[in-house]
């Protein structure tokens, strides 16, 4: 009589249950991670691009950050250096009506005024850093604290000096400088609100109610000079806004530059989500059926064939 090799179905069986338990095992991790691998390793070539991808998507977002960061700091210098030339304007205008009213009771409080704002716009900060400081932005740009102070003092002595434009990377081979400094901006419409606050001062001041020849003629010179001032500020606002539109395109391109390497490193690393699905259904029913074959295969005995 022959001999019947059951011996091997059992052991065929645990093996194909084995693969279906694998395969499910899988599926599930896929459809948890949404990832095609467990490391590295597992893409193969593709793991180069992977890292390359990704070491070229950090720098993109740290050059993404530093613009946003720059973005903000540009925002804030507008409103700064447009406050700055509002109130050099409006010394100009209430300046030139005092001479026609012959009239210069509120000289000083206009004066005062104007030091004031343009004191306070060149020193703004941001945290902990002066906008306008340029590179030596831990220290106040405009350090002269009042009018006296100012007129009492050389120019030179009332704002910091030497400091060169910060400078900042927004995009790949591409820096630009992210404010100017207050010695290049507001250096002529200080000097002017200083030579009037010497004359008020000095031995032909105050200037008072009645404005005699000589301080009219000093308020008309200061006329021009404070034009001068106002364009220039005008001029620093410009720029600052040419540079904010430059910096908002530079945040787009790395927008779009963000979403593209994500969706070329999703196409190798990411799964689709209804092929793992379908998956995962068959790898269960799979394992469902090969554990059932093998629990009914390892009941069976030839015991009970042969009685």
């Amino acid at each position: 009589m022959n001999r019947i090799a059951s011996a091997m179905i059992p052991q065929s069986s645990m093996l194909d249950l084995a693969r279906a338990q694998k395969s499910l095992v899988e599926a599930a991790r896929q459809s948890s991670e949404q990832t095609r691998e467990t490391d590295l390793k597992g893409y193969g070539r593709q793991s180069q691009t992977l890292v390359s991808a990704g070491r070229m998507l950090a720098r993109t977002e740290s050059l993404r950050a530093a613009a946003e960061e720059v973005k903000t700091r540009m925002e804030v210098q507008d409103l700064a250096l447009e406050r700055a030339s509002d109130v050099v304007s409006k010394l100009r205008a209430g300046l030139f009506e005092n001479i026609s009213l012959e009239n210069g009771a509120s000289v000083r409080n206009q004066l005062e005024e104007a030091f004031s704002i343009v004191r306070e716009a060149m020193n703004t900060r941001l945290g902990d850093r002066y906008l306008f400081g340029g590179v030596l932005n831990d220290r106040p740009p405009i350090i002269a604290e009042s009018l006296d102070e100012l007129a009492a003092n050389p120019l030179a002595s009332s704002i910091q000096q030497g400091a060169d434009p910060q400078v900042v990377r927004i995009e790949e081979g591409r820096t630009i400088n992210v404010g100017g400094v207050a010695s290049d901006i507001a250096t002529d419409a200080l000097a002017s609100i200083k030579r009037l606050a010497e004359f008020d001062a000095g031995p032909s001041g105050p200037f008072g109610r009645s404005l005699t020849s000589a301080q009219s003629a000093a308020l008309q010179n200061e006329l021009s000079s404070l034009g001068a001032a106002f364009d220039k500020l005008l001029m620093a606002q410009a720029q600052n806004g040419r540079l904010l539109n430059d910096t908002d395109v530079a945040i787009k391109r790395h927008d779009d530059q963000v979403q593209t390497l994500n969706q070329a490193m999703g196409g190798i690393v990411e799964v689709d989500l209804a092929e793992v699905a379908v998956r995962l259904n068959q790898a269960q029913f799979a394992y469902e059926s090969s554990a059932s074959v093998f629990n009914m295969l390892k009941s069976m005995s030839l015991l009970n064939v042969l009685r």
